[in-house]
This record gives C-alpha cells, sequence and structure tokens, in this order.
C-alpha cells in the first residue's frame, strides 16, 4: 500500500511541473512539439534560454522514447546524466540534426 502512496505522490507531483510548461506551450503555439521536424538547434534554443522545465520535459521525452523502443525498463539517474551530456554535446556539434535522431545514436548506454 505504502508503494502505491508513493506512485501517486510522485504522479501528481509530476502534474505540476508539467502542466505550467503546456499551459506556456500553448500561450505560444500549439503546445505540440514534432519530434520528427524538432531540430538540435530548436532544442539548445530553448535550452540557452532559461527553459529548463521545457528542456526537462524534451529530456524525460526522449528517454522515455528510448526506453519504449529498446525495452529498458529500469530507470538509471546516472545513465541518464550522462545521456543528456552526450546529447547536448552531439547537438553543439550537429545544430541541423533531427534531435530524435540525435538522441537515437547518443542512446542511453550501460
Amino acid at each position: 500500500m505504502k508503494k502505491w502512496s508513493v506512485i501517486s505522490l510522485m504522479f501528481g507531483a509530476s502534474l505540476f511541473v508539467v502542466q505550467p510548461v503546456h499551459a506556456k506551450k500553448q500561450s505560444q503555439d500549439s503546445g505540440n512539439i514534432d519530434f520528427g521536424s524538432y531540430t538540435c538547434g530548436q532544442f539548445l534554443k530553448e535550452a540557452a534560454n532559461g527553459n529548463e522545465e521545457d528542456i526537462g520535459v524534451v529530456l524525460m521525452w526522449l528517454d522515455g522514447y528510448l526506453s519504449g523502443v529498446s525495452g529498458d525498463t529500469v530507470w538509471r539517474p546516472s545513465d541518464f546524466t550522462r545521456f543528456s551530456e552526450r546529447l547536448a554535446n552531439h547537438c553543439a556539434s550537429h545544430p541541423s540534426v533531427n534531435l530524435l535522431e540525435a538522441a537515437k545514436s547518443k542512446g542511453i548506454q550501460h
């Protein structure tokens, strides 16, 4: 029972993080990110503008997507940090590359 309480609390807290980002995005555009056309340069521009919450949401989405593709269901914070750093470095060198493709190439390595 305690496990479900913790999970519920974590899910509820995540809504407070994601909701403001979503509301802000909707006021600027449709709120959608098309990862099929979202480039490393766009991602880095968001990061440079100090939109840490948006960047966090994008990185978590990418991690979830890659986990779904690979079937890896284990959360490893240190791997996530290394993945984020590799992705940022790759994007800095290749701003026109699609972010999703860059994430696939720099995917979380164990």
